[in-house]
Order: structure tokens, then C-alpha cells, then sequence
């Protein structure tokens, strides 16, 4: 009778087990809503600057402080799964960002805003390090590379519909309503991952980790894809931190302006990724992510030339931009795929590295955008054509290492 009434309650308490498709569209759902905070808020910068008699410039620091949060803490993130799980450290990741942004929500000095996004950005760095995590689990070789894309995808979508959301709500219910969303949507989130994910297996204890991301962060091979894939992502967070404040007041767009503009950029990005499970075997990675990294170049370049020649044109800007986006589209899984393929260590420890190199790259731009205050059109371009240079010597480098290989 014991024996019944045990196993009885097991079977009550039970978890579904989940099944591929569940565990991708999951680990989705994670990443959009990690991304979606670094994108939902921005069409009302300048309501918040506004809100605090801060100017935008001011408010403009929080997107990388909190790309600041999601790279500091990137490996130790890495580090805690490693110790107590998956599952346990991507809940726990994911009640932290519910808890930041609804204190967000409530913020009422730009100090504590600040502040509090850091640590938003914090709980974001886990909730994207384990939400890859959750993929490398589960899949191998191709399909892993097939569960990753879908990832991909998840953030593909954020960049549009985020702003878009954010836009709408910001419209009927003013900026505080972007971060309950968030907060509201991290702690659901929460409640599916405990009942339909499974507790992760053992985790490995090492005591050697820390040592082995010093020894891939050496190897050239890994190194330079690594750079090529953080600093193309890095100039879109360049345009992202200073284009509210410059298509609001330089072009007077209004919030519903920027954030249909937002529409654009995820038909520009989703085209890339579309394009990169299309093509990419049969032209070959290298070949194919040179293409990328070219129409990258060229985006920026004509950029450039356009806010020049006509700089009241808001057209002249954002069009060249989409091209610069499906570019990075094509470059970051590509140099990402490259980079795993030439690491001296396998295992979770490259997957980590990357995500650290990526989100610090992109950090020091957007802050370094900030700082400068980059209120021109022209300004903006200049920093977008810089990046653009560098990333295409990168490849010329990466290129010699592939033919030495």
C-alpha cells in the first residue's frame, strides 16, 4: 500500500518530458526575452530623459551599461551551470530579470535606473548562456547547428517586434509599461521551464575551467572568427545607441516612427539568416561569410556618402543600414560556426568565450558611442564605416589561417 501510494504521488509530480521542439522554442523564448530587454524601451528614450531631466545622451548609457551586465558575469555564468545545473542556474537567471526590471519599472532617479539595468543585463547574460547550454544538450554536430539557427532567429525577431511592441506600449501607457512587460513575461517563462524542462543531467565539476578560456582566447584561429562575429554585432549596437535620439530629433520621427523602423531591420536580418541555411553549403563558409562581411563594408560605405551628400534624409540612413544588418546576418553564425570548428578546447568553455568576446566588444562600442555623443547623422556613419574596415581586415587574417589549416 506504501509502495503504491509513492509511486502514485511520483506520477502526480511528475514533469512532462519534453521533447526536442520543446526545448528549442524554450531556449527561444530565452533569448527573445533577453534581447527584447535591450531593444523594448528604446523608441522612449527620450520619454525617459524626459522623466528624469536627464538629457538623452544620459539615458542613452543604459543600453551598454546593460551589455556591460550581460558580459561581465558571462563565464562565471558558465561556470555556476557547470556546478548546479542548468535548468536551476536559468531559473534562477530568469527571476532575477523579472525582479530588475519590475524594480525598473519603479525606478524614479536616473542613478537607480542605471543601476538597476546593469544588473538586468546581469540576469540577461545567464538567461543567454544557458539558454545554449540547453541546445548543446540536447543536439550534435548538424543538429546542433540547425537548434542554434533557430536562436538566431529568436533575436532576429526581438529587433523588430521588440521596438514595435515597445512603441505601442509606450504610446498608450507610457515607458514604465515596457519594463512590466518584461517582468511579467521572465516570471511565466519561469513557471513553463519548471514544469516542462527536465532537470539537467550531473554537471561536470572541473577545477581547471578558468585555465582553459585562457588557452582558447590564445589561439589565433579562434580568436580572429571570434573578433569578426562580436564587432559586426557591435556596430549594430553602435547604431541602435545613438539612432533614437538622432531619428527623433534630427529627422522628427515620432515613437511609432522608430518603432516600425524596427520592421525593417528584422526583414533585413531574417533575410541573412534565411539566406545562410540556403546557400552556406553549397558555397562554403568562408567564401560565403567574405560575401557577408563585403555587403557589411558596403552598407557603411554608401551610408557614409549618403548622409553626406543628402543628410536630411532619413532614407539616406536607414536603407543603407538594413544592408549593413543583412550582412552581420550572415557573418555571426558563420564566424561563430568558425570559430567553434578552430577551438583548441571543446566543449561549453568556446560557446562561453564567444558570448564574453561578443557582448565585451559590444559593451566598449555602445559606450564608447555614448560618451562621444554622437548626435549627427554623419557622426554615426563614420563610427558604422570604421567598424566595418576593421572587421574586413579581420577577414583577410582569418582567410591566411584557413589556408595555413
Amino acid at each position: 500500500m506504501t509502495s503504491h501510494l509513492k509511486n502514485l504521488t511520483q506520477r502526480i509530480v511528475m514533469k512532462p518530458a519534453a521533447n526536442s521542439g520543446v526545448i528549442v522554442s524554450m531556449a527561444c523564448m530565452t533569448v527573445f526575452l533577453a534581447q527584447l530587454g535591450m531593444m523594448i524601451y528604446l523608441p522612449g528614450v527620450p520619454a525617459i530623459a524626459y522623466s528624469f531631466h536627464a538629457s538623452s545622451s544620459v539615458i542613452s548609457l543604459s543600453l551598454p551599461i546593460y551589455l556591460v551586465g550581460m558580459a561581465a558575469p558571462m563565464l562565471i555564468w558558465g561556470h555556476w551551470g557547470g556546478r548546479w545545473g542548468t535548468k536551476k542556474v536559468l531559473m534562477v537567471s530568469l527571476l532575477l530579470f523579472s525582479l530588475c526590471s519590475a524594480l525598473l519599472a519603479q525606478s524614479n532617479t536616473i542613478g537607480t535606473f542605471l543601476f538597476l539595468r546593469f544588473f538586468q543585463g546581469f540576469a540577461a547574460s545567464g538567461m543567454s548562456v544557458m539558454a545554449r547550454s540547453l541546445i548543446a544538450q540536447r543536439f550534435k554536430g548538424a543538429q546542433l547547428a540547425k537548434a542554434l539557427s533557430w536562436l538566431s532567429i529568436a533575436f532576429v525577431i526581438s529587433l523588430g517586434v521588440g521596438q514595435y511592441i515597445g512603441a505601442v506600449l509606450i504610446n498608450a501607457a507610457g515607458w514604465t509599461a515596457t519594463f512590466w512587460l518584461l517582468a511579467l513575461g521572465a516570471l511565466f517563462h519561469t513557471g513553463l521551464f519548471f514544469w516542462f524542462i527536465p532537470d539537467s543531467q550531473q554537471p561536470e565539476r572541473s577545477s581547471t575551467g578558468w585555465k582553459l578560456y585562457l588557452t582558447i582566447v590564445r589561439h589565433g584561429p579562434f580568436l580572429t572568427p571570434a573578433l569578426m562575429g562580436g564587432l559586426g554585432y557591435g556596430l549594430l549596437i553602435a547604431f541602435n545607441t545613438a539612432a533614437p535620439a538622432i531619428f527623433q530629433t534630427v529627422y522628427q520621427w515620432s515613437v511609432t516612427d522608430y518603432g516600425n523602423f524596427g520592421w525593417a531591420m528584422s526583414v533585413a536580418y531574417m533575410s541573412g539568416s534565411l539566406s545562410v541555411n540556403r546557400w552556406v553549403m553549397s558555397l562554403g563558409q568562408s567564401r560565403f561569410n567574405t560575401l557577408g562581411i563585403r555587403i557589411i563594408m558596403a552598407g557603411s560605405a554608401a551610408m557614409t556618402c549618403a548622409v553626406i551628400v543628402a543628410p536630411t534624409y532619413a532614407l539616406m540612413m536607414w536603407l543603407p543600414y538594413c544592408f549593413i544588418v543583412f550582412g552581420q546576418a550572415i557573418n555571426y553564425p558563420v564566424s561563430l560556426s568558425q570559430a567553434s570548428e578552430n577551438t583548441p578546447i571543446e566543449g561549453p568553455y568556446t560557446m562561453a568565450m564567444c558570448g564574453f568576446i561578443h557582448q565585451l566588444l559590444a559593451a566598449f562600442i555602445g559606450m564608447t558611442v555614448s560618451l562621444v555623443d554622437a548626435r549627427e547623422p554623419l557622426h554615426l556613419a563614420f563610427i558604422s564605416l570604421l567598424l566595418a574596415c576593421v572587421i574586413g581586415k579581420l577577414n583577410s587574417v582569418n582567410q591566411r589561417f584557413i589556408k595555413a589549416s
